[in-house]
């Protein structure tokens, strides 16, 4: 009997141990749905100002574009709303050449939806108008020309299979011909940390995508929503390393300052040429 009962009280002390925990756990879930909800629509109210959207998947170099150099401030000012994404969500955490036919893949519908971190997206039907991707300056490191048609796969920095990147992005592209895509390049690296052959891949793959691939894209699809900001050429020297104007120090390829405020001047720029700020939606 002693046993019975002994086995009948823990049961009774661990059930009311797990009703309170389950009580805490949607108390405080409930709580966060709260939070949430107040978050979307206060950023809904913020959006409603902007007449476009533009989500940017960068890491630490976009992120001093957009603050030393004043980019996230100056596309508001124009009516653009920037959307930063970076580590720590499925959209930004990689950013190598490798890792953006996978991501295209697995997260096109959700880059369409972002809003803001930690990975909220739009309420109803609103969307990103422009979707700006730049990959991390290591990859204008590019050791070999590599072998045709390439792997966009692979890790390997080679002209062929950064080509092969976009071989297989053109489809997303050309899924969404409502929407405009920017490829940024990479910025150009502190002489060392790359060789002149490497630089020089470099320079050979942005130009080919830039012209080549863009004018190959336009023939086969009929449509414009593609377009590359060559931010290597900005700010890259007669050697196609970072300026010295440029540079935080000799061993570090972020851009100071003053290259960050260079690209956005020349950003906005590139946007009115394009004619990617005529709104597409009422203020």
């Amino acid at each position: 009997m002693r046993i019975i009962i002994t086995i009948l009280a823990i049961s009774i002390i661990a059930n009311v141990i797990g009703l309170a925990v389950a009580y805490k756990y949607l108390k405080t879930k409930r709580q966060l749905d709260r939070i949430t909800g107040s978050l979307i629509q206060t950023r809904a109210e913020y959006n409603k100002q902007f007449g476009k959207q533009l989500l940017f998947i960068h890491h630490s170099v976009g992120e001093n574009w957009l603050n030393e150099g004043g980019l996230k401030d100056s596309l508001a000012g124009l009516g653009v709303g920037v959307h930063s994404v970076t580590y720590g969500s499925d959209i930004g955490q990689d950013t190598d050449m490798s890792d953006w036919v996978s991501k295209f893949n697995r997260y096109f519908e959700k880059m369409l939806k972002y809003d803001i971190k930690p990975d909220i997206l739009y309420p109803g039907d609103m969307e990103n108008d422009i979707i700006m991707f730049k990959p991390c300056f290591p990859n204008s490191d590019i050791g070999a020309e590599g072998t045709p048609p390439g792997n966009p796969l692979e890790k390997d920095r080679t002209v062929w299979n950064y080509k092969s990147v976009f071989a297989h992005l053109k489809e997303q592209f050309s899924k969404a011909p409502g929407k405009s895509f920017i490829y940024v390049t990479a910025p150009p690296l502190v002489p060392t940390e790359t060789s002149v052959e490497n630089a020089n891949r470099a320079r050979e793959f942005n130009d080919w995508v830039k012209n080549d691939f863009v004018a190959d894209y336009m023939k086969r699809t009929g449509m414009e929503n593609f377009r590359v900001f060559d931010l290597f050429d900005i700010l890259a020297d007669s050697s196609n390393c970072l300026q010295p104007a440029y540079r935080r120090s000799e061993t570090n390829s972020h851009p100071n300052a003053n290259g960050s405020r260079e690209a956005t001047g020349r950003f906005l720029q590139f946007l009115r040429e394009n004619d990617l700020l005529k709104p597409e939606r009422a203020q």
